[in-house]
């Protein structure tokens, strides 16, 4: 991999926010004005969000859904009566036509109660309807999209197999066309399918042949099958950590004969396919987290406000506000983050990937955080399965490990990014920034000088190694995280200075300030320990464990 200083940075289709931070440029357009949803969409979400919690209060009892290990049916039937289920797709196809912004304060909302409930519409809603919306021909689109907006069918998105997870390269599972019959026979099995035990549709990604001549011999494609097909079978429901009442299986195609017309886009593109589909999963993913932070927040609040020790509320005690300060402005930054992003993704044309893993990942873990907290100040009560800290916590971990691991986003982050590295020849001038944030804004830029020229260093020590130096990819996407995170939240606080003054922002002005100083600190020591000072170390001390198969000190 050659210096970016020696050699023109990567001509990219589709403009990049993220990208740009790897050079050293802050594109203040695409940021500012912090993104809105309109006059008209807004107020019908206001509508559909208060008819929601109607809904929710009387029926989504989501304690018991974890209890039973399920989402019965006739509530999952129910939710597709109130347009929980086609809330993105047209409405020339039966759908609401929400953007992903209100469809991500929608998976906001239904979080608050209940992350299997969110699983389940977003295993549908998220990536079992997406391809085709994204991807279908008229002729699919109106042959599934309005049964699926309805709910009477359900989809699943199914990629991943028993050897492969986030490594597609790896995929088994095949369909070879049968020029005969117009039909792909469809052979192979897919692993941890959300919604698979009752879906009628699946979104199918599958090794075909590529065209001769051509490198790979195996391409990856992608396929509408439904249930209903011969050879589709699943295994019984999963037994799970958490979200335990949504439905996870195994699915299995045996010689299943997919009709040619349901192959969905183009033969051989399925990856890219598939990684778009995700893009959009994963702010919704990111969404919900928010919710179920907030939710966390609120009760613990309440908790701590009326629980006494030694006299005093124990929202007195400085290391119990230490927590509540670190939880409101991490939850203030993933929001601003998560809502910057859907708002690049709503203007179309722009490539959001790397911002969506970044939401993803930082999202995920400021959640466990979060409610890893609130069981800490709840005391006893937060162990309890009777109060719902506990379920929030199991419910909470697999947000670092579905629609791609913690481990694969940073990889993607930091690899995709830093082909376009190239050092910052000046601080950018953040402009946009209002000026009661200026410390904050000039903060922000010399980290951005600083991110580019970083990795500009790290790009000319490495060279080729470098997708092979774990060490430095986490920490270059962690300081770019922080660095985008910050620049979402100046966003953000400035949208609410600009709109109410400095006492109306006042509660934004103070959680901005301090994530400012938390994000400015992690990333200057991410940024020091890219030169690897404990690289042999961390490497020696993991060591000491494959070869003694584990700890055996005495």
């Amino acid at each position: 991999m050659s210096s970016a200083a020696s050699s023109p940075a990567r001509k990219q289709s589709k403009p990049s926010f993220a990208r740009g931070l790897f050079a050293g440029r802050v594109d203040e357009d695409l940021i500012f004005p912090y993104p809105r949803l309109d006059g008209d969409e807004a107020e019908a979400l206001d509508m559909v969000l208060a008819e929601f919690n109607r809904f929710a209060g009387d029926h989504l009892h989501g304690a018991e859904f974890d209890t039973r290990m399920e989402i019965p049916q006739e509530f999952i039937r129910q939710l597709g009566e109130l347009g929980m289920l086609g809330f993105t797709v047209p409405e020339e196809y039966g759908g609401s036509g929400f953007s992903t912004g209100a469809y991500c304060r929608l998976m906001q909302a239904i979080c608050r109660y209940c992350a299997a409930t969110a699983t389940v519409i977003g295993g549908h809603q998220s990536i079992g309807i997406k391809g085709i919306i994204m991807f279908g021909s008229e002729e699919q689109k109106r042959e599934f999209l309005p049964r699926m907006a309805s709910g009477e069918w359900i989809g699943a998105y199914a990629l991943t197999e028993p050897g492969s997870g986030s490594d597609a390269a790896a995929m088994t599972t095949r369909a070879v066309y049968d020029e005969a019959d117009d039909v792909w026979v469809l052979n192979g099995s897919k692993q941890w399918i959300t919604n698979g035990g009752f879906s009628q549709v699946f979104t199918v990604f599958a090794k075909t042949p590529a065209e001769p001549g051509t490198k790979p011999t195996q391409a990856i494609s992608c396929f509408l099958v439904k249930r209903e097909l011969n050879g589709v079978s699943t295994t019984p429901p999963m037994h799970k950590m958490g979200i335990r009442g949504s439905n996870t299986v195994d699915v299995v195609f045996e010689n299943v004969r997919v009709p040619g017309g349901h192959l969905l886009g183009q033969q051989g593109r399925g990856f890219k396919m598939a990684m778009e589909i995700l893009n959009t999963g994963r702010l919704s993913l990111a969404s919900g987290c928010i919710g179920s932070a907030r939710e966390m927040i609120d009760a613990s609040v309440k908790f701590a406000l009326e629980r006494k020790a030694f006299g005093h509320a124990i929202s007195e005690l400085e290391m119990i506000r230490h927590k509540f300060a670190l939880m409101m402005a991490e939850t203030y930054a993933a929001e601003a983050m998560v809502y910057l992003t859907t708002g690049l993704c709503d203007r179309g044309g722009l490539d959001f990937s790397i911002e969506s893993a970044m939401s993803k990942t930082f999202a995920g873990e400021v959640l466990w955080r979060v409610v890893n907290h609130a069981v800490q100040i709840n005391g006893g009560n937060g162990y309890m399965s009777e109060y719902p800290y506990e379920r929030f916590l199991r419910d909470a971990r697999i947000n670092m490990i579905f629609e791609g691991t913690n481990e694969i986003m940073r990889l993607y982050i930091s690899m995709t990014g830093i082909r376009d590295a190239a050092a910052a020849a000046t601080a950018p001038s953040l402009t946009r920034v209002h000026r009661a944030l200026a410390a904050e804004a000039e903060a922000a830029a010399v980290m951005t000088r600083t991110f580019a020229g970083a990795m500009e260093q790290t790009v000319a020590r490495h060279g080729k190694d470098l997708p092979a130096r774990g060490y430095v990819q986490e920490r270059v996407a962690d300081a770019i995280i922080d660095l985008y995170a910050l620049l979402a939240v100046l966003s953000r606080c400035t949208a609410r200075l600009e709109a109410a003054g400095e006492e109306g922002a006042a509660r934004d002005i103070t959680l901005t300030r301090l994530f400012a100083r938390q994000a400015r600190d992690r990333f200057e020591r991410n940024i020091a320990l890219l030169a690897g000072p404990d690289d042999e170390l961390l490497t020696a001390a993991s060591e000491v464990a494959y070869k003694d198969g584990g700890y055996r000190l005495t």
